[in-house]
């Protein structure tokens, strides 16, 4: 039987495509020969979620993301087809299908299997959940830091304009002083160390005596230690018993003493009393002055004529007048 060219023609091109779309399905991680099964999945956001991306169940692969577009016009979810390849596997159906990230950011569909005993149909929409990877982690993590970091940034030319500013040609110049000033105190300061230090060894003789005597203070205060304490108790009960001394009493008879004796003077100054009188009259006075010059003539007399006064007679017979 002669086959023409046409139908060789005709089968090369069919095979061709038939190779062809073998190919394409098995590049996108399709097997054609292989029987699946289809399910949905609806998510507010698929986070970068490629068509094939892996299908995966504890990390084995089971099948592949077959297409990912809004689940209708009017609504911003995006439905994710996924085809199950693996035969074998059973999938509850309150499976989640939760789409999570590797460190270099693929995203995968991962299969949280449920524990439910009804099995879910091919055709069936599962629970749909976003885990957040490692990198979004880190993005979360970063990017108050990056605000943060900017804001510091904005903050450091702020003060770097401001001392920009400050630091002029004048305040420069105010600094190059400053600076001198604190050497030129520094090197007095060396210069008056350095003279201490030679005062202290001209000294140390005299340091040392002084240290001596007071040690020689200290070990005599020391030994009269119990002496010191007696004299401070003494002073101690003195001062109790002056505190428990009726000086309270005794202020208050002084004070009555001495209004009496204010009373006794102010009485002797009006020329009260036989004081008083005698203060302030000076008849008195005149008296025994006239008194005095009396004796005293009356002992010049008797000097003077003493036989007048005095008689004596050896026998006792007296003068006749």
């Amino acid at each position: 039987m002669t086959i023409s060219r046409e139908i060789r023609v005709g089968l090369l091109v069919t095979a061709g495509i038939a190779m062809l779309y073998i190919g394409l399905n098995f590049l996108k991680g399709k097997n054609i020969f292989s029987r699946s099964r289809t399910y949905f999945a609806v998510f507010e956001d698929v986070d970068q979620l490629m068509v094939s991306a892996t299908v995966q169940v504890n990390g084995f692969k089971v099948g592949i993301v077959d297409e990912v577009r809004f689940s209708s016009k009017s609504s911003t979810k995006v439905l994710v087809k996924f085809l199950i390849t693996e035969d074998n596997l059973v999938i509850p159906d309150d499976t989640e299908a939760h789409i999570v990230s590797d460190l270099l950011g693929s995203r995968t569909l991962d299969l949280q299997l449920g524990t439910s005993n009804l099995p879910a149909e091919s055709g069936d929409t599962l629970t749909s959940v976003i885990d957040r990877g490692i990198t979004d982690e880190i993005k979360s993590a970063l990017l108050p830091l990056k605000v943060k970091i900017e804001n510091l940034a904005g903050s450091v030319d702020t003060v770097l304009s401001g001392l920009n500013n400050v630091f002029n040609k004048k305040t420069q110049d105010g600094l190059v002083n400053s600076f001198e000033s604190v050497n030129t105190s520094i090197l007095r300061f060396e210069h008056t160390v350095t003279e201490f230090d030679l005062l202290v060894t001209n000294e140390r003789d005299k340091l040392s005596r002084i240290f001596s005597n007071v040690e020689s203070i200290t070990e005599n205060l020391k030994n009269n230690n119990e002496k010191l304490s007696s004299v401070f108790a003494n002073i101690d009960r003195i001062t109790d018993d002056v505190a428990k001394s009726n000086v309270k009493q005794t202020m208050e008879d002084l004070q009555k003493s001495m209004q009496s004796l204010k009373a006794i003077v102010e009485k002797t100054e009006r020329g009260e009393g036989s004081l008083g009188k005698l203060i302030v009259d000076d008849s008195l006075y005149t008296n025994l002055n006239q008194s005095s010059m009396n004796l005293s003539l009356l002992l010049e007399d008797m000097k003077a004529n003493p036989k007048r006064y005095v008689h004596f007679s050896v026998f006792g017979k007296g003068e006749k007048k």
